[in-house]
């Protein structure tokens, strides 16, 4: 997660919508929950994580 906020923001949101993909391609039904919602890039990123642990495991690597 720090590697990730020292990023420049466009690089930032790159790796947002790579994460955002990753969900929405995923099975979890909870995902779906969300879409639709006005979220902040910093909310957005609770979600991405929260729904996807093994995402953030393979991050911390």
């Amino acid at each position: 997660m720090h590697q990730i906020e020292e990023l420049p923001d466009k690089e930032q949101e790159e790796v947002f919508i790579l994460l955002t993909k990753k969900v929405l391609g995923g099975k979890n039904a909870n995902a779906k929950q969300w879409l639709g919602k006005k979220l902040s890039f910093e909310q957005a990123c609770d979600v991405v994580f929260r729904e996807n642990r093994e995402l953030l495991s393979a991050l911390a690597k």
